[in-house]
Order: structure tokens, then sequence, then C-alpha cells
């Protein structure tokens, strides 16, 4: 009688109601365990499951230290049981929600799955989240800001099917559909998305945030994935499959993405073969900013063109420094190329067909400090311009023209609106998205930090060392992806990333502190806004590896965005003046493959 009633006092009657409120979620109702299956099962989780070495440190950091926590997942399994809160998460394998409750106020789930091997528990605890991954209701509950109220989910958002036209008919879709193997492959999983693919609780939370209302993630990625395949409104990006979902953009026009990739540990029991590894919600811009001018214009040789301007402009120096290679204008394409960008937005590229002109104000200056402009005529090409000269106002034949066709003349591009947009304040908090700048961008990071930082990780040295040596980008791409999923889920290594970042961050702000110049006002064309970028020494060698983008939002905290080579981040911060910087400057040697 004693043990019963120990039992049934191991879950409070608060802890119990996070597992039967589970059952109100469309992902129980939709995937019930079938009868005979249940028959088959036991209340009692440890008659028949067997907990394997690698999942106790993973439920011991679940329930806390110290806790019985095989005594705990069998008592959160019994209350699953019994109240019938279980869910086929596939053909093998049974989902259960927890005690455990996350800070949005969904319980977080484990998994059991078959047993194949012989003469041992029919089944086996085949899953238990990491939890530094996840945000529990118990690390927030003392910031009552942060923690979400559970109640019934809002309605999903309608179908946008003439949304879902739109994207197959874009470039990109057109350009890169998925194999058709993949296809089949996708196709043979009858029920929805989330019967073959992971979806991690951040991109959940991601997808929830994005629709700007708590709806169910799970049941949208369901619903818009058959839609989407039954209508082929699928792309296929270095082994990613991406399919849009009813939720808009902050463009107003585009729908927000989702990228599915295949587990690269597919083959362990219970496993699912595809996980979600990424929710774009980035506004995608209407002309690319990298072609925007091109596109505008017919302009010759490129080459020729920015060694003419280099020549008429007040003398600088528009490459990098290179042993043996011969004079270069990388610096000066990209000036050139993201100032048109620039001056295209604001209104600033100034157009007469009837007068056969258009021309734009450079933003350069030849040596007595006089202005650069570039003209251009009508063209019967593709593009409406075709260039014709660079000039400066009334001189030559463009000159006199451009004064003749413009009052005023064409402005230079603006780029900051406040001192906030120049000038560091260490007094404000400073954040960073780490899983963007040591993940996604893990390709901009120093081999040598990497080398380092990976040791004891064996998959992860040999993705590295695949990626480094790779001969084509095709196969460093995927050396990448390997890393990436290595370095993913090794939460030792990935720690070890995140407390170097932040020692080289928290150096950063120091350095600022000493000298405000060393934070450097910087334009970030694919965002179309200012940033500003900090040195990032990762490598104690007393010289900046990567730059750290910091963007100020609307709440007056600054957030550490991503990271730029150094190549980037000087041709991001050239757009606004020329950096007086004693680690940004262009006798930084940068290796011949960096590019932008």
């Amino acid at each position: 009688m004693e043990e019963i009633m120990q039992e049934e006092t191991i879950l409070s009657i608060d802890e119990r109601l996070v597992i039967r409120r589970a059952a109100d979620f469309s992902k129980y109702q939709d995937s019930p365990v079938p009868a005979e299956l249940i028959e088959a099962l036991s209340d009692d989780l440890t008659s028949f499951v067997f907990v394997p070495y690698s999942t106790k440190s993973k439920l011991s950091s679940l329930y806390g230290p110290g806790l019985d926590f095989v005594a705990l997942v069998s008592a959160d399994w019994k209350e699953a049981y019994d109240r019938g809160v279980l869910r086929m998460h596939n053909e093998r394998t049974i989902s259960f929600p927890t005690h455990v409750e996350m800070a949005n106020g969904e319980a977080v789930e484990v998994s059991i799955a078959q047993n194949l091997q012989e003469g041992a528990f029919p089944w086996f605890l085949s899953y238990v989240p990491v939890v530094e991954h996840m945000k529990l209701r118990r690390d927030v509950e003392g910031d009552a800001s942060d923690v979400k109220v559970l109640h019934a989910k809002s309605p999903l958002p309608p179908l946008l099917e003439r949304g879902f036209e739109t994207m197959r008919e874009s470039e990109s879709y057109l350009v890169d559909p998925v194999p058709q193997n993949v296809v089949e492959e996708l196709e043979s999983f009858a029920d929805g998305l989330s019967s073959f693919a992971w979806v991690a609780q951040r991109w959940s939370e991601k997808i929830a945030e994005c629709a700007k209302d708590d709806i169910d993630a799970l049941a949208l990625l369901d619903r818009d994935w058959k839609f989407a395949l039954s209508n082929r409104a699928l792309r296929y990006y270095e082994g990613k499959v991406i399919f849009p979902v009813s939720i808009l953009r902050d463009d107003k026009e585009t729908l927000v993405e989702v990228s599915l990739k295949r587990d690269r540990e597919a083959d362990r029991p219970g496993a699912m073969p595809w996980h979600v590894c990424f929710v774009d919600d980035f506004p995608r811009q209407k002309v690319r900013a990298g072609r925007a001018l091109t596109e505008w214009a017919y302009l010759g040789s490129m080459d020729a063109l920015v060694e003419n301007l280099s020549d008429f402009a007040l003398d600088e120096k528009w490459g990098f420094e290179r042993d043996g290679e011969p004079k270069e204008y990388s610096i000066l394409k990209s000036y050139l190329t993201y100032t048109f960008y620039r001056l295209q937005s604001e209104g600033k590229v100034l157009e007469d067909e009837e007068k056969g002109i258009a021309a734009f104000n450079t933003g350069l200056v030849d040596p007595t400090y006089e202005a650069i402009y570039a003209c251009f005529s009508p063209s019967n090409m593709e593009q409406p311009w075709r260039f014709e000269a660079f000039c400066k106002a009334g001189s030559k034949l463009w000159g006199k023209k451009l004064v003749a066709s413009f009052d005023p003349l064409p402005q230079r591009a603006a780029y900051f609106e406040k001192k906030e947009d120049l000038l560091f304040d260490g007094n404000r908090t400073l954040q960073r998205d780490a899983d963007h700048i040591l993940l996604d961008n893990i390709d901009r990071l120093p081999e040598a930090f990497l080398a380092e930082e990976l040791r004891g990780a064996d998959d992860a040295i040999e993705a590295l060392s695949r990626a480094v040596g790779a001969q084509d980008d095709s196969s460093k791409k995927a050396a990448y992806d390997e890393l990436r999923e290595a370095v993913e889920s090794n939460v030792r290594i990935k720690r070890r990333l995140i407390n170097r970042l932040d020692d080289a961050i928290e150096l950063a702000q120091k350095r600022v502190e000493w000298n405000f110049k060393t934070a450097v006002p910087a334009f970030y064309p694919t965002k179309n806004a200012m940033s500003l970028l900090l040195p990032l020494d990762l490598t104690e060698n007393d010289q900046p590896d990567v730059a750290l983008v910091v963007e100020l939002m609307e709440s007056g905290a600054y957030i550490g965005q991503t990271i730029l080579t150094m190549k980037m981040a000087y041709n991001n911060a050239r757009l606004i003046c020329r950096p007086d910087s004693d680690w940004l400057n262009t006798s930084l040697r940068v290796p011949d493959e960096e590019e932008d």
C-alpha cells in the first residue's frame, strides 16, 4: 500500500495537469496509438522499456540533477498511458508528454521505439530532447514576461494558394527543382510532415512568431506541406528541400519558407529521416542588391569601368594586399554596386527620358574634392540605360548635359539618421544570435579557431578537414553542412564555441570603451540597414579574424546578428566612408578563396 501511495505522489496535481492538457492538441488527436498496440503495452514503463545509457544524462538534465529520473519518466508514462495522451510518431515510435513544461506552456515530449534486437526489452527509450536547446518554464519563471499562459491555440491562418503559386513560378523555384527521386521519397510518406520530419521547439516557436499568433505550428506545417508537395511548390538548395507556408514576410508579399534536411543519424532506431533545419522570414528584396545596377544599365566591361573611375577619383587603395597580385579593384566594384542600390532605394537615381539622360552621384570626389557623377543614355538593350561617362558638374559633354537636365543635381546616398548609427553605447545590453553566428556561418570562422575548439569531437574534426581540403564548392558546402550537424548534436562542443564567442565579444566591447572608433559604422546591403562592426579575435593572435555585425533594436538593446569576413566587413564599411580604423583597413591580407 505504501509503495502504491508513493508512486501516486511522485507527480503533483499541477504536474499531472501539464500532461492532461496535452490531450487537447491536434498532434495527439490526429495520430492516436492503435488500440491493439495499447493492449500490448503496460502502464509500467520499466517492465517493457529499456533506458539506454546514452539517454540517461539527457533524462537527468530534463528532470533536474539529483532526482530519480527513471521513476519520474515512468510516472509521466503512467499518467499519459492512463489518460490516452500518446501518439504514433512513426510506425515504430510512440511519443508521450512529460510533466516538464516549456515556456510556451506545452509539455516536453519523449519517445519510445520498438527494439529490433533479439532477446532484449521489446521497446527502448529512443528520444529525449537536449534541454539546452529548449526554453523551459522553470528557467524563466522569475520573468513573467517570458512565460506564456497555455490556452487554446488560435485558428490557423488561411491557406494562401495564390502565394504558393507565386513562389512556384519564381526564379529560384523554377531554376532549382527538387530531384525526382527525392520527390518520390517524400511522397511515400502518406501522413503530414510531422510524421517524417522532426520539428525542434525553436522552429515551432519561430513559426508562431512569424505568424504573430499562438498557432499550432505542427498543424500548419502538416497542412501546408501537403499542399506544397501536391502542387510542386518546392525548391532544392544544397541538399535541403524548401517550401513556403501561409505566412507573409514583413515585405507583405513573399511567403515565409521552411527548410527540410535529412537527419545524418536517421539509421538510429526511432529517429526520423528528416528534420526542419531553418525558417526563413527575412524580407525579400524586389531587386537583389548585388544585381540592381546591372539590371538597370548596360555597363560594358565592369573591370574597365571601375579602373576608369579609380583613375578619376581621389587616390585610394581599392584592393586588399595579396602577395604577387596585380592591382585590383574589388572594393571599388563592391562600392559602386551597393551605392547604386542604396541610391535607387532612396529615389536618388535621376532619369529624364525626354532629354536622354540618367545620372547618380557616386559619392566619390576627384583630387580637388569635386563630386563625381555617373551618366547614362537610353539603351535599346534589355536594360533601360547604357553607361556613358563619369563626369564633374559642368565639365565636358556629359557634365554640361547633367547641369542642363537636373536641378538640383543628383544627391549622395544617405545612411545614418542619428548618432546611434555611428557610435556604440557601452551602457546598452548586447545579445548575440549564437546559432546563426556559429552554425549558419561556420564557414566564415577561422580554421585554427575551429580546430582548437572542436578537439575531442572526431566527427566534427573530420568534417572540418574535408571542408578545408575540398576542391570544389559543392564538396565544401556538403562538408560544412556535416560540420554544422556535428556541432549542433554535441552540446559540450557547442557550449565551448559559445563561451569562446562570448569571450571575444566581451573583449571587443572593452576595446570600444578604450577607443570609440573601434566600432565601425557600416551599411548592411541585404537588409538595407545601418549597423556597427566590432572586431572579434578568435585565435588570440592580437588580430581580428571576423567582424560582428551589431544592430540597434527598437527595445534599445543591441543584437549581434551575424559575422562577416574581414573583406566583407571592409566593403560594407566603405559604403559609408573610408574607414579610419586600426583594425579594419586594406592592409589586411585576405585569402584568395574569400568572396563576398
